[in-house]
């Protein structure tokens, strides 16, 4: 089947999923919906309908950001125009948690980033809201601040370069560490690699972040839950799939509301039969890691937990 390939981003690495998912939400608002699905390679690679070239993807894209670094959804304020208290940080009080939901779903421009990273009565231990298990900043580094930093400083020579690989680990901008590559473990490199500087790929970065915003969370029993996650917020799991057939936005949102995997399965053989009809060929998993001081996240290295036959 005929489609643009998005060579440079890999189903095999969150980041490269998440960016994917990006492309698709890049043209949310338009009246050409894109579909998405995967190469059957080794290392299966996102695809698009055709007609969304490169150039016109990377272009959308800018335009998006744009509107979206501007809204409510990533700059918290209440209704009086004054910054919420570690709003960056998503920090947030319980009644600030109402005004910035209600918000930034009303204002029509990110809305659904919003509904991504708190839910109202979900909180910690201090009383403030309990972010998105894909939460992986800390100390230092506020995930909103980082957010804002990336959507303005990306540039559409990024957003092509990352589209279409390699990836090439040329910028020193921040990162939201989604990219497998992140956890220093998975390097297995031969000396400590914490004291230089990270680089990134502020494209894939990006996109990411619009992908993020399919990923909505709730208030569950004592913790935030995240679609796509399970476990524990310090030993979790990120489970994603990976599908042949063209999806449309609605489509790939029930994948992921579907695709999360129990271990072991409890309804193997349905959910084989489902997976096959739905076009899904792989789920893969990954492990959220979180360290001990300061409790920054990482994604472990894939590994498959479903796969057609």
């Amino acid at each position: 089947m005929k489609g643009t390939y998005l060579t440079g981003l890999e189903g095999t690495n969150p980041l490269g999923f998440l960016a994917a998912l990006g492309v698709q939400v890049a043209f949310a608002k338009k009246s050409e919906p894109l579909r998405l699905w995967w190469s059957d390679d080794i290392t299966p690679r996102a695809i698009v309908d055709e007609k969304f070239t490169v150039e016109r993807i990377a272009e959308q894209t800018l335009k998006v950001l744009g509107r979206w670094k501007e809204s409510i959804a990533v700059k918290p304020q209440r209704p009086d125009g004054s910054a919420m208290p570690k709003g960056d940080e998503l920090k947030l009080m319980p009644e600030d948690i109402k005004s910035y939901l209600e918000h930034a779903t009303q204002d029509g421009l990110g809305g659904d980033l919003a509904t991504a990273l708190v839910a109202e009565g979900s909180l910690d231990n201090q009383g403030v809201a309990k972010p998105s298990d894909l939460y992986f900043t800390a100390g230092q580094q506020k995930f909103l601040g980082t957010v804002r930093k990336i959507m303005g400083a990306v540039v559409h020579e990024d957003l092509v370069t990352d589209m279409t690989g390699p990836w090439c680990y040329a910028s020193e901008l921040p990162s939201l560490g989604w990219d497998i590559a992140d956890d220093r473990v998975y390097a297995l490199r031969a000396k400590n690699p914490s004291p230089e500087k990270k680089r990134t790929n502020p494209g894939a970065e990006a996109l990411a972040i619009l992908g993020l915003s399919l990923h909505p969370v709730y208030a569950g029993n004592g913790r935030t839950l995240t679609n796509g996650c399970s476990g524990t917020w310090k030993s979790g799991r990120y489970t994603w799939p990976l599908w042949c057939k063209p999806a449309s936005p609605g489509t790939v949102k029930s994948l992921l509301a579907h695709a999360s995997h129990q271990n072991p399965p409890r309804d193997s053989h349905q959910r084989h039969l489902w997976y096959r009809s739905w076009g899904v060929t792989t789920v893969f998993q990954s492990s959220i890691r979180r360290s001990n001081q300061g409790g920054y996240g990482t994604f472990g290295p894939p590994e498959i937990v479903w796969q057609a036959r």
